[in-house]
């Protein structure tokens, strides 16, 4: 599997998806489910949850959404296999970054609970949240020489 994984374009791809796919749950869970679950009402999630039985409006959504990802998928393959070496590729290279797309997902998620209106924080904190949850996943998942 590990040989699979290894340094390519393909590999980049599946790296960052996996990442995004991280990023995206957990940013989900904490902004939708957990208020929901909180307090039980749908409106607190979504303003007119009558609006997603439309096909226009959930097929305008899920449009919307997969460019998203795909856009963000994109980037981070193409950052992935430009500036990262093999040691951040493999099986240990996936966990590492599903890490990171974790500890980035709940750091960028404390900043809007701890600043909700501040304009500075809204383009500081997700840099910072980078460079913590990279380090801290590299960390926890150390490269192998």
């Amino acid at each position: 599997m590990n040989e699979r994984l290894s340094k390519s374009k393909s590999s980049s791809v599946i790296l960052s998806m996996l990442a995004v796919l991280v990023i995206i749950l957990t940013s989900a869970a904490l902004n939708m489910l957990l208020p929901y679950l909180m307090t039980g009402d749908i409106h607190t999630v979504i303003a007119r949850p009558e609006n997603l039985s439309d096909p226009a409006y959930a097929g305008a959504l899920a449009g919307v959404l997969l460019l998203v990802f795909l856009l963000m998928v994109g980037v981070g393959a193409y950052w992935l296999y430009k500036f990262f070496g093999e040691a951040y590729f493999g099986v240990r290279g996936a966990w590492r970054w599903m890490l990171f797309g974790l500890f980035f997902a709940l750091l960028s998620q404390l900043a809007i609970w701890l600043f909700p209106d501040n304009a500075v924080m809204d383009w500081v904190w997700p840099l910072v949240s980078a460079i913590v949850a990279f380090f801290l996943s590299r960390w926890l998942i150390p490269l192998r020489r």
